[in-house]
C-alpha cells in the first residue's frame, strides 16, 4: 500500500457534526463485494463517506494494479478530481459489504462552501493527499521506467553474450577437427603445402575482411560460386566437398583459384590441405564474432553508464548529444520492435550546456518512448532528432510522424495523470516529469506542436553561463 493509513493528514476523520451536515445532503447507499464506486478515467462519480465496512482505492500503475489506500468509518474518496474538475484518477471498489454517503460534485461544492467544519476535514485531506500520490506515483513511475529500461537492455545484453557462447562452443570443435587432421596425417607437411596454406589463409582473410566494408554480397551470385566449387572439389575427388565449399567460396576462392592450388601442390595433398584451410578460417570467423559480441556487450555496458551519469553527482557540463545517443542505446530493442527509423539532423557546433545528466536523460526517455508509442502500428515510422541554437539556449526537437495529439486534449496534456493511454498502460506522469525536470531543475522550456503526420516536443536548455558569455562577446 503507498499511504500510511496512520498518516492522520491523509485519512483524517469526519466528526460526527461534519458527518450530520453530510448526511442532510446525501444519500445512503449499500454496495457488495467488489462494486465499483468510481473508476479511474471517469469523469461523472460522486465522493464517497463509508460507515460501515472497507473501500480499497487502487491505481493502474505499469501495467499492474496498486493498491493506494483503505477507507472505512468515517472516511471518505474521491474528493480530489471532483474538486478540480478532472477524471478520477483511481478506482474505488467495496471490500466486502459496505454501507456509505454518496455525495455528487455540485453538492459537495456547496457543502465545502458553506459548511467549515466539513471544508477543514475534505480541503486539507485534499492537499495532502494530492502531494502524497503525486510523490509516490512519480516515485513508481522511475521505477516502472527503470524496469522497461532493464528488460530492453537485458534482451540487448543476451543477445551477444549468447553468440559469444555458441561462438566459443564452435572454437573448441574446431580446434579439436584441427589436432584430429594433424594426427590422422601420415606425413607432415611439404614446405610448398605449407607456404599454399599460409597464402592461401591470408588471401582468404583479407577478401572477408574486405567484402566486410563493401555492399552485401549479392546470395544468388555467392550460391552459384558455391554450386562451382563443390563441383570442382567433387571432379578432384575432395572428401566432405559439400562441407567445404561454402567456406572457400565466401573466401572468393572460386575454381579457377583452386586449379592453381591444385597445381602447386597435387591433387593427393587437396583432401588434407583444404580442411586444414577450412579450419583456420571458421576458426578466424569464430574469433571475430566472440570479438564483435564482447565488443557490444562492453558497448552497452559503456551506455549504461554514459545513460546513468554513474560516479558523476551534480550539475555539470552535458552534451546534449552524447545524452540523446546513450538514450538510444538503452531504447534500441523498443526501436527496433516498433520498426522505427531514427534520423540525426545534429548541430555538432552546439555548446555543452550545464545540466543534471541523468534526470535530463530521464526527458530523452519519456519523450522518445512517447514517440515510439505513437508510432506503434505505422508499420515504419519515423523518428527525427534535431538540435540547434537559439541565442543563448540550445534547443532540442523529438518529432515524429504519428497520427499527432488530438486537439482536444492538446491543453491537457502536461497535467499530471493524464494520459491517451488505455488504462494501465502510462501513468500519465511521464510528460509532467519531463516539464518539471526541464522548468524547475534546469530553468528551460518545454512545448510542443502536433498535427496529423508530425509532432514535435521543443525543449530548451540554457547554455553554461561561459558559454553566453562568448556568444555575446
Amino acid at each position: 500500500m503507498l499511504h500510511d493509513p496512520k498518516e492522520q493528514s491523509l485519512f483524517p476523520r469526519l466528526t460526527e457534526e461534519a458527518l450530520r451536515h453530510m448526511r442532510e445532503v446525501g444519500e445512503e447507499v449499500e454496495l457488495a463485494d467488489g462494486e465499483v464506486l468510481f473508476a479511474e478515467g471517469e469523469t461523472d462519480y460522486s465522493l464517497f463517506v463509508v460507515l460501515d465496512g472497507e473501500v480499497r482505492v487502487t491505481k493502474r500503475v505499469a501495467n499492474e494494479e496498486t493498491l493506494l489506500a483503505i477507507h472505512e468509518h468515517g472516511e471518505f474518496s474521491g474528493e480530489i478530481s471532483m474538486l478540480t474538475g478532472g477524471p478520477a484518477i483511481a478506482t474505488g471498489r467495496a471490500a466486502g459489504k459496505v454501507r456509505a454517503l454518496r455525495l455528487d460534485p455540485d453538492k459537495l461544492r456547496r457543502l465545502v462552501a458553506e459548511c467549515p467544519p466539513v471544508a477543514r476535514v475534505v480541503l486539507g485531506a485534499m492537499a495532502s493527499r494530492t502531494m502524497d500520490v503525486n510523490a509516490q506515483i512519480r516515485q513508481n513511475e522511475k521505477m516502472a521506467a527503470l524496469g522497461k529500461l532493464s528488460a530492453g537492455l537485458a534482451h540487448e545484453l543476451n543477445n551477444p553474450a549468447a553468440a559469444a557462447g555458441r561462438a566459443s562452443g564452435q572454437i573448441r570443435d574446431s580446434l579439436r577437427c584441427l589436432q584430429k587432421l594433424v594426427l590422422e596425417r601420415e606425413r607432415p607437411f611439404t614446405a610448398e603445402e605449407r607456404q599454399v596454406m599460409l597464402e592461401v589463409q591470408q588471401e582468404a582473410l583479407s577478401a572477408v575482411a574486405h567484402r566486410k566494408e563493401k555492399p552485401p554480397v549479392d546470395p544468388l551470385a555467392l550460391s552459384d560460386l558455391e554450386d562451382a566449387v563443390n563441383d570442382w572439389l567433387e571432379d578432384h575427388k575432395v572428401e566432405n566437398a559439400w562441407r567445404l565449399a561454402p567456406t572457400l567460396a565466401s573466401a572468393c576462392l572460386g575454381p579457377e583459384r583452386l586449379d592453381a592450388i591444385a597445381g602447386r601442390i597435387g591433387d593427393e595433398s587437396l583432401s588434407c590441405v583444404f580442411p586444414w584451410i577450412d579450419g583456420l578460417l571458421n576458426l578466424a570467423e569464430l574469433l571475430d564474432q566472440v570479438e564483435q559480441s564482447t565488443s557490444r556487450i562492453s558497448e552497452l555496458v559503456g551506455a549504461i553508464k554514459e545513460y546513468s551519469y554513474l560516479d558523476q553527482g551534480g550539475q555539470q557540463e552535458i552534451d546534449v548529444h552524447d545524452g540523446l545517443e546513450s538514450t538510444l542505446k538503452m531504447l534500441s530493442y523498443k526501436l527496433r520492435k516498433a520498426n522505427v527509423e531514427v534520423v540525426r539532423q545534429y548541430d555538432r557546433t552546439l555548446p555543452r550546456v550545464c545540466a543534471y545528466g541523468s534526470e535530463l536523460n530521464q526527458v530523452w526517455t519519456n519523450l522518445i518512448d512517447n514517440a515510439v508509442d505513437a508510432l506503434k502500428g505505422k508499420g515504419q515510422g519515423t523518428l527525427t532528432l534535431r538540435t540547434s541554437r537559439n541565442r543563448d539556449d540550445a534547443v532540442v526537437d523529438v518529432v515524429d510522424d504519428g497520427p499527432g495529439i488530438p486537439p482536444e486534449v492538446q491543453p491537457r496534456i502536461f497535467d499530471p495523470f493524464f494520459t491517451t493511454k488505455g488504462v494501465g498502460e502510462g501513468s500519465g506522469l511521464g510528460l509532467d516529469i519531463a516539464r518539471r525536470i526541464v522548468k524547475m531543475r534546469h530553468k528551460g522550456e518545454i512545448r510542443f506542436e502536433s498535427k496529423p503526420g508530425e509532432t514535435c516536443f521543443e525543449v530548451k536548455l540554457p547554455l553554461c553561463d561561459g558559454r553566453k558569455a562568448e556568444a555575446r562577446t
